[in-house]
């Protein structure tokens, strides 16, 4: 029997990655936005599997319309993946960005709960959620100290997750994702950034490439190897609390020097970090231990962060799968 997947709030760049590792597993595809027919589709257009999803729309925080959708699509699993991603606009407006982040959840688990629900449940959290903890390797037993509103927000959806696994009984995983790349990632973010910015300057079409503090510390993984690592935790049997990461940690300048290295261009003549641009407060490093889903699941990240920045030039959304 084919396994049937819902996918809260994924016509981003994970949620795409995502639908094509399900579709790839032989599952059927829902996938859901609060506009789908206003819904730019392009990522799944570039990874080739627009006519191979079903489309609904849904707003996640409203209980009556998430009921209605589980008992017309009885779903076997529910990946959630929904609400605001950009740290810094947490800053500029914490009250709605913590409520759009917040409410969803308890909203779909409370119809979970109610309706005695069989199948499994993933929600996406954030290792932002593990704030300024830079002498310590990180791990889904670390004390979580967000620093941005963001972080905050996210720590509170994986303790309500996990509240409702524990105190309920459901099947309800938390996925605390790394950074993860790719082409289909949105602009905003500062990878995306760096690559645009700079392949304008190799054409000739800017002078100079403007970022905040560089030595800020990550652990980059490709996009696709966590859409893996979501289809493992949400569709399997053991849920719990699972971190996705490389364990490898290197410096935004490192991704810097890559990214102008590939293009040929002069770092020292072209990148410049300036105060004004840096975050009202931001996490200095992170070192994360991800053994307990290589240990579960086998699964790890294999792409290095050289071969993503290559394939964030190239284009190359596709790089790493079969």
């Amino acid at each position: 029997m084919v396994s049937k997947a819902l996918v809260i709030g994924g016509s981003g760049q994970t949620g795409a990655y995502l639908a094509h590792t399900l579709l790839s597993n032989g599952d059927s595809v829902t996938v859901t936005s609060r506009d789908s027919e206003g819904t730019d589709w392009w990522r799944f257009e570039a990874l080739g599997i627009r006519d191979r999803v079903d489309i609904a729309t849904l707003d996640p925080a409203d209980s009556q319309s998430v009921s209605d959708l589980l008992d017309n699509q009885t779903p076997d699993s529910i990946y959630y993946l929904a609400g605001p991603s950009s740290v810094a606009q947490s800053f500029e407006d914490p009250t709605n960005v913590f409520r759009d982040i917040t409410q969803p959840i308890i909203a779909i688990l409370e119809v979970l709960k109610t309706s005695r629900y069989q199948g499994t449940f993933f929600n996406a959290t954030s290792t932002d959620c593990f704030g300024n903890q830079p002498d310590q390797r990180l791990d889904e037993s670390t004390p979580m100290r967000p620093v941005s509103p963001y972080g905050v927000a996210k720590a509170a959806t994986f303790s309500i997750t996990r509240n409702y696994r524990d105190t309920f009984g459901l099947a309800a995983s938390n996925g605390i994702l790394t950074n993860h790349e790719s082409p289909l990632r949105g602009p905003h973010f500062v990878t995306q950034k760096i690559v645009s910015t700079l392949k304008k300057i190799k054409a000739g079409e800017e002078t100079s490439l403007h970022l905040g503090n560089t030595a800020i510390e990550r652990d980059w993984v490709w996009a696709g190897e966590v859409a893996t690592a979501i289809a493992l935790i949400g569709s399997g049997d053991q849920p719990g609390d699972y971190l996705v990461a490389s364990g490898q940690t290197r410096s935004l300048d490192d991704f810097v020097t890559l990214a102008c290295d590939a293009l040929g261009l002069d770092k020292a003549n072209t990148v410049s970090s300036e105060a004004a641009l840096h975050r009202p407060m931001d996490i200095a490093s992170l070192r994360f231990s991800p053994q307990r889903l290589r240990e579960t699941f086998g699964w790890s990240a294999h792409m290095s962060l050289e071969n993503i920045v290559r394939n964030l030039i190239t284009g190359d959304a596709l790089a790493g799968r079969q």
